[in-house]
């Protein structure tokens, strides 16, 4: 998503690549060779979530960037949300409401990782 998307996807979450400082063409958390430029100091998503990292993914904050992402590139939200929700990452599981998943997950023992 961030080869075809990275663009508007970066321009509204103010994000660049830490190596190149350009928009990211690559999901750079999914990369080995950024070491300490990330909080995960390098290690992939990927090999987290085979160590047992659970991913809930909001649905309506999924919703707001396919909308700024269709906005920016002249498509149709609901095609762009559908797209993203089939390009999630490992495990990602789509939530309705990311602040609910996180609550509820919480009281039954897990820890939120932010990066």
């Amino acid at each position: 998503m961030w080869a075809r998307y990275g663009e508007p996807m970066a321009k509204l979450l103010k994000y660049e690549d830490p190596k190149t400082h350009a928009v990211p063409k690559i999901n750079v958390y999914m990369a080995s060779d950024y070491g300490e430029l990330l909080p995960s100091h390098g290690t992939p998503v990927d090999s987290l979530t085979k160590r047992g990292l659970q991913l809930a993914v909001c649905s309506t904050a999924t919703r707001a960037v396919a909308g700024a992402i269709a906005k920016a590139t002249g498509g149709k939200t609901d095609d762009v949300y559908k797209e993203l929700i089939a390009n999630l990452l490992g495990n990602g599981r789509m939530v309705p409401a990311g602040i609910v998943a996180v609550s509820r997950a919480q009281e039954r023992g897990y820890t939120m990782v932010k990066a």
